[in-house]
């Protein structure tokens, strides 16, 4: 190993350039996932969740034609996977985008059930004339009751990630406070790693050669310190051991908590594998330096 310049201060900076590193991922993180609407839409498709949700309400039906009397195909004659998986996600943004902040419009689920209710109020029509039932008060309260049964059930259904429920309680007023500050703070985080790294070069800018030595330091004990965590709670399995009631919703919730663990060790891994790379390259660079140093020195001799 050779000889670093200056070490003692260079150190005290790679320090410090690491937790800035890290705390700069974060922030990234937060901005581009954790805060960002698009990414919990991508985890439901991804995660197949939106057909679990569709799966559910197909199952729900079937048991719900029992004592209702109504076949399941009534229900479902107007159902599909496409139309569940855009009022799933519709509700999803529209709820996520009103606790960040990017919408004062409060979640509501965006469903058309006006080919839901026909299908429904024909049958009953049907076999009550059929059956020669007398289209009294009754009549009509059973109609009522039978499809606001089924459509509160579907709405809760469509809160696939609990989005909206979230929304309706204290947590917007606090995230809506903190999501604009995240943009600021990052801006912050990489003016104070660039200053940093800069700093780093003027101490040690009669040692260029070392740089990159430092640089993969930084790179490599970043990573480390995100890849440790984020490849436990993967290889683990970590999330599996969530317990949600809906399968759909286990999926929307361990689906989004897994791609962002899978991105952290994607770029993370990058980083340590550049960490290591430029640690090689600052010791090739030395060796170098060296042989032409001592040729240099014999030249002299001679």
């Amino acid at each position: 190993m050779k000889t670093l310049y200056h070490y003692r201060p260079m150190m005290i900076l790679t320090i410090l350039a690491t937790i800035v590193m890290v705390l700069t991922q974060a922030l990234i993180y937060c901005n581009t996932m954790v805060f960002n609407t698009d990414f919990y839409l991508w985890a439901i498709s991804e995660s197949g969740a939106d057909s679990a949700l569709y799966n559910e309400m197909d199952a729900y039906f079937a048991r719900l034609s029992a004592p209702t009397g109504i076949p399941k195909d009534v229900y479902t004659k107007s159902l599909n996977k496409k139309n569940v998986s855009v009022a799933a996600k519709k509700l999803t943004k529209m709820s996520l985008d009103y606790t960040f902040g990017k919408s004062n419009a409060k979640p509501v689920v965006n469903y058309d059930y006006t080919q839901f209710e026909t299908d429904v109020t024909e049958y009953i029509e049907t076999y009550s004339e059929a059956n020669d039932i007398p289209k009294d008060a009754e009549y009509y309260t059973y109609i009522d009751n039978t499809l606001n049964v089924a459509e509160k059930k579907m709405d809760a259904n469509f809160d696939i990630m609990k989005a909206k429920k979230l929304s309706e309680g204290t947590v917007p007023s606090t995230v809506r406070r903190i999501v604009p500050s995240v943009s600021i703070l990052l801006g912050v985080a990489v003016i104070v790693l660039a200053g940093i790294i800069g700093l780093m070069l003027f101490v040690d800018r009669h040692h260029p050669f070392d740089m990159p030595y430092w640089l993969g330091v930084i790179m490599f004990c970043g990573s480390t310190l995100l890849l440790i965590p984020t490849i436990y709670l993967r290889t683990t399995g970590y999330f599996d051991g969530l317990f949600m009631e809906d399968e759909s919703v286990y999926y929307a919730i361990t689906g989004a908590l897994y791609n962002f663990t899978d991105r952290v060790i994607l770029v993370n891994g990058i980083l340590f594998a550049l960490g290591i790379i430029l640690i090689i390259f600052a010791q090739i660079i030395h060796i170098f330096r060296v042989k032409d140093a001592k040729m240099l020195s014999n030249e002299n001799d001679d």
